[in-house]
């Protein structure tokens, strides 16, 4: 644990008895924490005239080598560390007869913990801020990955929120090298870390199978505590928790929204890809998480919310279109009257957007939304949109050609149902296009088309070669079948 700035700890440890190291010029203002290995303690600094944290190992542990060496590495781990969102050491004295410690900054605020658990009166305010802190947190451990340090027990109360908008990663206790790793061979299966946010690899003992995405797990993990108000893991003991965490037996963090609370699909999404059992289908680098946490925030924070209740119209068919909504929580439905009836088009869940080929063209809402249970939505205007559009050209083709579909769609009655569907494999096509294509030598965008079809062809039940004649109708897009791209033209 590293130093905290909250009133000292009474007890029998709450003064510090060990030697001061020779040169040492401090004094006592007691305890701020302790650990199993370790006793964290305010002092002044006389020299320097200034209050540290002074993080001392226990007295029993001195003469032991492995414990020695785990708070030794702590230190200089953290002091090589030179980044922002890392609190600084200062100092350090080892010797097995004498006192073995360092000291450190002293931290003033709240631990990531506190906060969520202080923010459940303003869920969604504090998920927002929450989520800026976890910002900043990859910031730190993708430095700390540069310098090839793994640190192993990523949780909230590891993270620090101080008074003045401050973050900091701490106790880097049980951080790692990865040039220091161990072979498979001379892995002696200890298993690291905290269980409830253990990585499998980490719960089964394999050390050497430690690296980068194991902290991916983790930061995984605190953005699921976030959704779901719970860690991945929750068990009786430790060891059960455990066994949880070997086999990745986390429960979908949708199964825990509270009343009230906000639940967008899109981070449910990233937890569960950060968190998946195998190493290789998480996010591979930290920079690819802190991007999709970024662009959620970027294209949902600053969005006025509204709330609707179960069975009440959100948008009106015939009426004139002024906004769209995106679903942040709950399920909504959409209707068409077709000859005097109820013709149902689509069900929305969380990360859905509707309503914006009304704004985006002008014309009358074609269909009536209705909230199927208690529902929050993002109400994006025409400025936002239009603001949106202007960003880029490519995501402007794209809203276009999705809202000339949509378009399109209302005025075939005779093939509502198909053409719905139809719509909706064009907007699937155009969103891989153009949120996950490569950039070609001549300026296009493209990606493989081959497996994009098949995944479209499973989504919609539709014929191939129907959602291949519909994608080739789109502006500027061409299907090169030979060399299995499909192409957006700048």
């Amino acid at each position: 644990m590293f130093g905290i700035g909250k009133k000292p700890v009474a007890g029998d440890e709450a003064s510090l008895t060990q030697p001061i190291p020779a040169g040492w010029q401090i004094v006592d203002l007691g305890l701020l924490g302790k650990g199993g290995m370790s006793r964290v303690y305010r002092v002044r600094d006389e020299t320097l005239g200034r209050e540290v944290a002074f993080k001392v190992l226990r007295p029993e542990l001195a003469s032991e080598s492995q414990a020695l060496d785990r708070f030794v590495e702590e230190a200089r781990i953290t002091a090589q560390l030179d980044h922002p969102n890392i609190p600084p050491v200062y100092a350090l004295a080892a010797d097995k007869k004498k006192t073995t410690c360092f000291t450190m900054k002293v931290l003033s605020g709240q631990t990531l913990q506190q906060l969520l658990v202080d923010g459940q009166v303003a869920p969604n305010e504090t998920l927002f801020r929450a989520l800026e802190v976890l910002v900043r947190v990859c910031d730190a451990m993708a430095y700390a990955h540069s310098k090839g340090i793994i640190h192993c027990d990523l949780k909230p109360t590891n993270v620090m929120v101080g008074d003045f908008g401050q973050i900091y990663v701490v106790d880097w206790g049980l951080a790692m090298r990865k040039a220091d790793l161990p072979s498979e061979k001379d892995d002696h299966g200890a298993a690291i870390g905290t269980p409830a946010y253990m990585a499998p690899e980490q719960a089964r003992g394999k050390n050497h199978a430690l690296d980068e995405r194991t902290d991916i797990f983790q930061l995984g993990g605190i953005l699921y505590r976030m959704l779901a108000g719970r860690p991945p893991y929750v068990a009786n003991t430790a060891e059960a928790t455990v066994k949880l965490a070997e086999k990745a037996e986390w429960t979908s963090p949708t199964l825990f929204a509270r009343a009230g609370q906000l639940m967008p699909g899109r981070l449910v999404t990233m937890a569960k890809r950060a968190l998946e059992p195998n190493p290789a289908d998480r996010y591979q680098t930290v920079a690819d998480f802190k991007s999709d946490l970024e662009d959620f925030i970027k294209g949902t924070a600053r969005l006025p919310e509204k709330r609707y209740q179960a069975g009440e119209v959100i948008i009106q068919e015939g009426d004139v279109g002024d906004c769209a909504y995106v679903i942040l929580d709950g399920h909504c439905q959409a209707n068409r009257m077709v000859a005097g009836k109820k013709q149902l088009l689509r069900l929305m869940g969380p990360g859905e957007m509707f309503g914006e080929a009304a704004v985006l063209t002008g014309t009358p809402r074609t269909a009536t939304v209705t909230a199927l249970i208690d529902t929050t939505l993002a109400v994006v205007d025409a400025t936002y949109l239009t603001e949106e559009m202007e960003r880029t050209s490519l995501i402007a083709l794209a809203i276009r050609a999705v809202a000339s579909s949509f378009l399109d769609l209302h005025a075939q009655t005779a093939t509502l149902i198909k053409e719905q569907t139809l719509a909706r494999a064009v907007e699937l096509v155009l969103t891989e296009l153009v949120f996950h294509s490569r950039v070609e030598a001549d300026g296009s965008h493209s990606v493989p088309w081959k497996a994009l079809l098949d995944k479209v062809t499973q989504k919609t039940g539709l014929a191939a070669d129907l959602i291949t004649q519909r994608v080739a109708r789109q502006p500027g897009v061409k299907i090169d079948v030979a060399g299995d791209r499909l192409r957006l033209a700048q």
